[in-house]
């Protein structure tokens, strides 16, 4: 609008100018023109009205020259007025672009909250299968960090595991190797409708819809697990589906002075549903399952079957004793003010600092004539072998009251998906 305004100012100035100019010309055209006189009176007329005739160009001019000054400054400020006028353009334009890319960030936003809704529903609503288990669990015990500062010491007596809740998860530092190819015979998902016996039931039941994808990478049908890296004072869950409800719960049991077993129990209580041995109680169906954060496999456990994480269960290999290894590596006969410490420090002649080893004292320690406690170690940089169960056994100084290195009974813990041989290797 203002360009505009100046526009109009220039267009009357240069209109008045002209108008000047021409009434100039014509009183110098009437000028020239008129009739001359003879007398003396006639030529003061004459000189009287060239003399107007002159004032009124020279006002006309000055006229003419004002207008072109207005007309100057009208068009200075109408090039004023495009350049604003262009950067308020500018400004819009950049002003809709980012309004439209404010809209697509919130289109893109309300698009992934949908995906994320959607995800949730399909796996069951209340617990979204992207979740890891450990995020499920809301009673994650202490114990099972097994940190230096655990309270397994000297005064101890041995105790059957406490009641706390097994932290299901993967740990960061105990991954799952996709590197081989043994894969199940069954990845279809649904449930296993096998009896007690493993010969097939014949009352049909309909099919359960699982969270997550079959995974080629776990035990096959019919091969031994162990529970390994779960505190002597903790439980392992077995749940209905991958990251579902618990159904029941997995006690080791060691170091007790009598046969080392697995207890299967009731989800809510301490009652007991079987008895298992050890090392070869718990069978795979060859079912597994994986989701974003998480392994599961199926397992049998006597008549009862539920999916419990792979970051607790392996088969186990051969055993051997590896005293003097244990002891080469550390230099010297190890002893320290607790069993649990003691522990320790043996586990750490086998781990590993990249990846950093889990350390788990899982069997309670137990202090007699001859002091025993076992711990497991996991997360070794081997394609095949996962890791170490090892029982380590010690003798107290009667003046010290340290526990001073006996031996040390090593057992092999294999990668769940690889196997173990005839000969107890990890294949």
């Amino acid at each position: 609008m203002g360009m505009s305004l100046s526009l109009a100012v220039a267009r009357r100035a240069l209109l008045l100018a002209l108008v000047a100019l021409l009434v100039a010309v014509v009183a110098l055209v009437a000028a020239f023109v008129a009739d001359p006189g003879s007398d003396d009176a006639a030529d003061d007329v004459d000189t009287a009205d060239l003399a107007e005739a002159r004032t009124a160009a020279a006002a006309a001019q000055a006229s003419a020259e004002d207008a072109a000054i207005m007309s100057a400054a009208s068009a200075a400020k109408a090039d004023e007025a495009a350049v604003v006028a262009q950067e308020a353009v500018v400004m819009a334009q950049q002003a809709a672009a980012a309004a439209e890319a404010a809209a697509a960030q919130a289109a893109a936003a309300l698009e992934a909250l949908a995906v994320a809704q959607a995800a949730a529903a399909a796996d069951g609503g209340t617990q979204p299968a992207e979740t890891s288990d450990e995020a499920t669990e809301a009673e994650t015990p202490t114990a099972e960090t097994d940190t230096a500062g655990a309270t397994e010491d000297a005064g101890e007596t041995a105790e059957p595991a406490a009641e706390t809740d097994a932290d299901d998860t993967d740990p960061a530092t105990d991954t799952e190797d996709a590197d081989a190819a043994d894969t199940g015979d069954d990845q279809s998902g649904e449930t296993s409708t096998d009896g007690a016996d493993g010969t097939p039931d014949d009352t049909p039941e309909p099919a359960v819809s699982l969270p997550g994808e079959p995974y080629e990478f776990g035990p096959p049908d019919g091969a031994a697990l162990a529970v390994v890296g779960v505190s002597h004072d903790s439980v392992l869950n077995v749940r209905d589906v991958p990251a579902g409800e618990i159904v029941a719960r997995l006690d080791n049991v060691m170091n007790v002075g009598s046969e080392p077993v697995v207890y299967v129990r009731e989800a809510d209580s301490d009652a007991l549903i079987a008895t298992l041995d050890l090392n070869r109680g718990v069978i795979a169906t060859g079912n597994t399952r994986k989701l974003p954060t998480t392994i599961w496999h199926e397992i049998r456990m006597a008549d009862a079957v539920g999916w419990a994480s792979s970051a607790f269960l392996s088969p186990l290999g051969s055993t051997s004793d590896a005293t003097a290894q244990i002891v080469a590596v550390l230099g010297d006969t190890p002893a320290a003010p607790t069993l649990a410490e003691l522990a320790r420090v043996v586990a750490g002649a086998v781990a590993s600092d990249d990846p950093p080893s889990r350390i788990v004292v899982s069997g309670a320690p137990v202090i007699g004539d001859l002091a025993e406690i076992t711990v497991d170690v996991l997360g070794l940089p081997d394609d095949a072998v996962r890791g170490f169960r090892l029982q380590v056994f010690a003798q107290q100084d009667s003046d010290s009251g340290s526990f001073v290195l006996k031996s040390v009974e090593s057992t092999t813990i294999c990668d769940s998906h690889r196997g173990v041989s005839e000969e107890g290797l990890c294949n």
